[in-house]
């Protein structure tokens, strides 16, 4: 068992990546949490789009999530996930919190 106390200041964002494993050698799972002050884009221009699919669990606060298609507000409680290669950009309206998990598969 691993416990990862975290502090949090809701005035900086703060990305922490908490740890990285690699699974029967073809999938790598990358987890970690993240603030963000209300008002801030991430990234700040553009978009994102990352090899695996993210999983963002809000553990608190508002958010927009900007894709190609859309945009769609989030709140506590919800469970985001974006499809790997999708471009997305997220716009904190109130500050908030994150758990992340990104999903690889390797391909052959």
């Amino acid at each position: 068992m691993q416990i990862l106390p975290m502090q949090w200041d809701d005035a900086v964002v703060q990305i922490e990546n908490l740890g990285e494993k690699v699974t029967t050698g073809r999938t790598t799972n990358t987890y970690g949490m993240a603030a963000f002050p209300a008002g801030v884009r991430h990234p700040a221009e553009g978009f994102s789009a990352h090899a695996g699919t993210e999983i963002s669990f809000i553990l608190d606060g508002s958010f927009e999530v900007e894709t190609p298609g859309g945009t769609t507000r989030v709140e506590r409680d919800s469970l985001v996930v974006i499809p790997a290669g999708e471009p997305h950009a997220t716009l904190t309206l109130s500050a908030g919190r994150v758990v992340y998990f990104l999903v690889a598969e390797e391909q052959e």
